[in-house]
C-alpha cells in the first residue's frame, strides 16, 4: 500500500466509511491511544473511472451501518467510554459541581441518541469503525477493498458506479467480537428496514 503525505500527516488511500478517502496515521494512532476517541479523519472526494476491459475500477466494502452499531453497543470500546464519562461524572458529583454534572448528563444522554440513530436508523458509524481501525487494515488486506461505504450512502455509492461491491458487514461485527446475543441481532438488524 502506498503512503501519501497530506496536510503534514502520512496516510493511506481510502479506509472508512462514505465520502471519506484517507485517514491521517499518525494523528490517527495518537489519538486511538491517547484520548479514546478523539480522532482527525481527513475527507477527499474521489470517483472510481471505469477500467478499458469494462471490469470493475475498484473493489469497494459496503456495509450495513446498523449492524456495526449494534455490535460496538456494550462492547469493551464502549464500555471504556462510558466508565470514562462516570467516572468523570462521579468526580464532579464529588466536587459538588453542579454544572459539570449537568454537561456531562447531556453528553451521555446526546451520545446514547447518536447511537440509537446509528443502530435503527442510517447515521454514519465512522467514529465506532475507529475502534477497529487496526482490523479494518486486516480487511482490507484480506478482501482487496479500497474503501468502505455504508450501503445506506447513496451518494457516495453513485461515485462509484462501476466498483465491485463487496458486502463486509459480517467481517466488521466480527472485529467487534461482539457476544452471541450481540452478533445474532446484528444479523437480524439487516433484514429489517430502517427507522
Amino acid at each position: 500500500m502506498r503512503y501519501e503525505r497530506v496536510a503534514g500527516a502520512w496516510v493511506y488511500p481510502r479506509i472508512i466509511n462514505g465520502s471519506l478517502r484517507r485517514v491521517a496515521m499518525k494523528k490517527f494512532f495518537n489519538a486511538l491511544v491517547s484520548t479514546w476517541g478523539v480522532f482527525a479523519l481527513l475527507s477527499v472526494s474521489a470517483s472510481a473511472a471505469p477500467a478499458s476491459n469494462g471490469a470493475p475500477a475498484e473493489r469497494i466494502g459496503v456495509y450495513d451501518s446498523r449492524a456495526v452499531a449494534i455490535a460496538y453497543a456494550g462492547s469493551p470500546f464502549q464500555q471504556k467510554k462510558m466508565d470514562a464519562l462516570k467516572a468523570a461524572h462521579q468526580r464532579a458529583k464529588d466536587a459538588g459541581d453542579a454544572a459539570e454534572m449537568s454537561r456531562l448528563n447531556a453528553e451521555a444522554k446526546a451520545q446514547q441518541a447518536k447511537l440509537h440513530k446509528q443502530g435503527f436508523g442510517t447515521a454514519p458509524v465512522d467514529g465506532l469503525l475507529a475502534n477497529i481501525a487496526p482490523e479494518l487494515v486486516r480487511i482490507q488486506s484480506e478482501t482487496g477493498i479500497t474503501l468502505l461505504v455504508s450501503k445506506w450512502n447513496a451518494a457516495a455509492l453513485q461515485t462509484l458506479p462501476n466498483a465491485e461491491r463487496v458486502n463486509v458487514t459480517m467481517k466488521l461485527v466480527d472485529a467487534f467480537q461482539p457476544n452471541e446475543k450481540q452478533r445474532k441481532y446484528a444479523i437480524e438488524i439487516q433484514a429489517r428496514a430502517p427507522q
